[in-house]
């Protein structure tokens, strides 16, 4: 193997890591829980070039993919509450501070007594961010297959019609009363939160409040409620 891996290099060097703060507080799995749930993932890192994917294979196998060149094979292990990587050049280790479902913190040996950490997230199998990917129950949505709402802001008006399961066909007005380019997307839901993929296939989700014909419709932009961006309507 010519090249060192690039989250080895990471770890040798961590020259772009964040400065570590104290997080000694974090839950981390015993060795044996770690090992099984780090088994199978896939994960990305900012400090990674862009397209730079890292798999812990079954078996201890680490699978570097690299956009434009050859996957590269590794060694991962898990030792306590440390992880090792090792390639036919070098073996290095870092502390996991942080084990969620969506990510994965290490904490990097430096010159600083406390180290530097290096932050990693989880993807699936298109390169998604888990922390992104919605889990939908569809509840919402079954509720609103069939019916219209129409909703007005300060700046137009808009109407949505969920005359299709799982899609909805769009129109939309100025203040003016001047019409906008319509068309029709997907839509499901989790909660309370209507979510429609348009056919960029970006998720765009907003809260949605339902009391008798009445409605109000709140943008959700990174798991933040836009309330200013509001829009109430009337649901038939």
């Amino acid at each position: 193997m010519k090249k060192i891996l690039t989250l080895t290099a990471v770890l040798m060097t961590c020259a772009q890591c964040m400065q570590a703060e104290a997080n000694d507080t974090a839950v981390i799995p015993s060795a044996h829980a770690l090992e099984q749930q780090l088994a199978g993932r896939r994960m990305a890192s900012d400090d990674m070039p862009k397209g730079s994917f890292l798999n812990f294979l079954d078996g201890g196998i680490l699978k570097e993919e690299n956009r434009g060149r050859p996957d590269e094979l590794a060694k991962w292990e898990v030792k306590g509450q440390t992880v090792c990587l090792e390639n036919e050049r070098r073996r290095s280790c870092a502390d996991v501070v942080k084990f969620t479902d969506t990510e994965l913190v290490l904490r990097v040996p430096s010159g600083s007594e406390d180290g530097q950490l290096w932050e990693g997230y989880f993807i699936n199998e298109t390169g998604m961010p888990l922390r992104d990917v919605i889990a939908f129950d569809g509840k919402l949505a079954r509720t609103l297959h069939g019916r219209t709402i129409t909703a007005e802001d300060a700046k137009g008006k808009t109407i949505w019609g969920f005359d299709a399961k799982g899609t909805v066909t769009i129109e939309a007005f100025d203040a003016s009363g001047f019409p906008f380019p319509g068309g029709s997307a997907s839509y499901d839901s989790k909660e309370d939160d209507l979510c429609i993929t348009p056919e960029n296939n970006k998720v765009v989700c907003m809260r949605v409040k339902i009391s008798g014909n009445n409605v109000k419709m709140i943008p959700l932009i990174d798991g933040v409620l836009q309330e200013k961006e509001a829009m109430a309507g009337i649901i038939n």
